[in-house]
């Protein structure tokens, strides 16, 4: 493009039209190797190579990174377009995807003269037979509204008659309402929905006490797969999304437990009081909502608590609400056992907390025969009335899934 400027000259000097001719700045044009895939097992960098065309002199080149942060590793990039891709070992998303699941990386990189590309790493899960052998798997999925099965077939399907303790399977309790229905979005696709009523909703057949609970579960009559017996590991994965309309007492609002059964309750090993571990929120006054993670160690053999019950983690409420988070735990079942447990929010991939508990009591159990078990749903005091909204809340859960198996390392 052709222009004129007007040139000012010194302080007494004459003013003269001086043509300039000025040449339009166009974008760079960046091309090469701008997508790729990488296993979720890879431990040595990826490379691959940009190339970049530029009219203007001397912008040809790209502003460098070195060993830049990236959501699942680091990122390095050379003027010449020359990159590296290292995963990090140590992302719990990275090392819990399952086998076929992926998850994108993606890297801006800028030319000199601010022209951005995109670089987009794929990283696919593969199995990770060096870490957990699977010996069985079991999965519970919604199949949609209005569609297949109904809700209560799929749980049953799964963890057999009996798993499901919504208040209208009991007499005398909140009959007139389904309190798990079956929905979709375009987030997370086909789910459950479980409801819960202040006024209505109570806790099984025990008519109206200071609790209500809608819950599924495995149990005694449910497949083995579904149940950790002494001594094996059990990964459980999940996700869910709390309203954020919902509310919190200071008591407890549990949404998923390991409970154990100690069919005898011999104190020797604690008993199945109390669950082993419970995913809850709760209302702090001092530090407001919180996100929590409870452990109990049972109880000593007089039947009395050890007073090692503790909470794992506590966290901001509002980091999860109105928000598809995948949950992922390995638990070791036995005296000196392993609990890890990790939280990822879907939006934004980020990774709300990770635990990782080592030589952790995780068995409560008497007999062979004992188990520990998993329940999710809402199961949640109503002693604090005011606490709580009368209207209608929901939480929705999808893609259950129990592997059980072996560790090799």
């Amino acid at each position: 493009m052709a222009g004129s400027v007007v040139g000012c000259g010194s302080s007494g000097s004459k003013s003269e039209p001086v043509n300039v001719s000025i040449a339009a700045q166009s974008a760079a044009v960046i091309s090469g190797q701008t997508a790729v895939s990488i296993e979720n097992t890879r431990e040595a960098a990826i490379t691959g190579e940009l190339s970049i065309t530029d009219a203007q002199t001397n912008e040809a080149v790209f502003k460098t990174q070195s060993n830049n942060t990236t959501d699942y590793g680091s990122f390095s990039l050379t003027q010449e377009g020359n990159w590296s891709y290292t995963l990090s070992g140590d992302n719990t998303t990275v090392n819990t995807l399952n086998e076929g699941e992926t998850i994108l990386d993606e890297v801006i990189v800028t030319s000199a003269d601010g022209t951005t590309a995109v670089v987009s790493i794929t990283i696919i899960g593969t199995s990770r037979a060096d870490d957990f052998i699977i010996s069985e798997e079991t999965a519970l999925n919604a199949d949609g509204a209005n569609t297949g099965l109904s809700a209560y077939t799929l749980i049953e399907n799964a963890f057999s008659e009996g798993s499901i303790e919504s208040p209208d399977m009991y007499s005398g309790n909140h009959q007139d309402v389904e309190h798990i229905i079956e929905d979709t979005d375009s987030i997370i696709g086909n789910h459950f929905v479980f409801l819960a009523h202040r006024d209505d909703d109570q806790d099984k057949d025990k008519g109206a006490t200071d609790r209500q609970r809608n819950e599924i579960k495995a149990y005694d009559k449910s497949p083995a797969a579904t149940l950790a017996f002494k001594g094996e590991t059990v990964q459980y994965s999940w996700k869910f999304k709390v309203s954020s309309e919902l509310e919190l007492s200071s008591k407890f609002s549990h949404f998923f437990q390991i409970k154990a059964r100690n069919d005898s309750n011999d104190n020797t090993n604690g008993n199945d009081d109390q669950p082993i571990i419970t995913l809850s929120g709760a209302q702090k006054n001092s530090t407001g909502n919180q996100l929590q993670v409870r452990y109990s160690a049972g109880f000593d053999e007089n039947g009395n608590s050890t007073g090692l019950d503790k909470n794992l983690i506590e966290t901001d409420w509002s980091l999860i609400t109105g928000e598809w988070i995948a949950v992922f735990v390995q638990a070791t079942f036995d005296e000196e056992g392993k609990f890890d447990m990790t939280l990822t929010r879907l939006s934004d991939n980020e990774e709300l907390f990770s635990i990782s508990e080592q030589n952790i009591d995780m068995w409560r159990g008497f007999s062979d025969d004992d188990f520990a078990r998993p329940k999710w749903g809402i199961y949640r005091s109503i002693v604090e009335t005011d606490s709580l909204r009368g209207e209608e809340e929901q939480v929705r859960f999808a893609d259950f899934v129990i592997k059980k198996g072996v560790l090799t390392k």
